[in-house]
């Protein structure tokens, strides 16, 4: 789980969150969208606009 540190914005955390998820998942996209309950469309574009993978 991601902890939340004094000085994290809230776009740290969702960061944070998905790249756990992916990790936990082994990078499936799919999968994540899932866990986290958005779609996959959604999660795609947090990824681009975070630079993750």
């Amino acid at each position: 789980p991601v902890v939340w540190r004094e000085g994290m914005t809230m776009a740290d955390v969702e960061r944070a969150t998905i790249e756990a998820a992916l990790e936990r998942l082994g990078g499936n996209r799919r999968r994540a969208a899932q866990e986290l309950a958005i779609g996959e469309r959604t999660l795609y574009r947090k990824l681009k606009e975070y630079g993750i993978g």
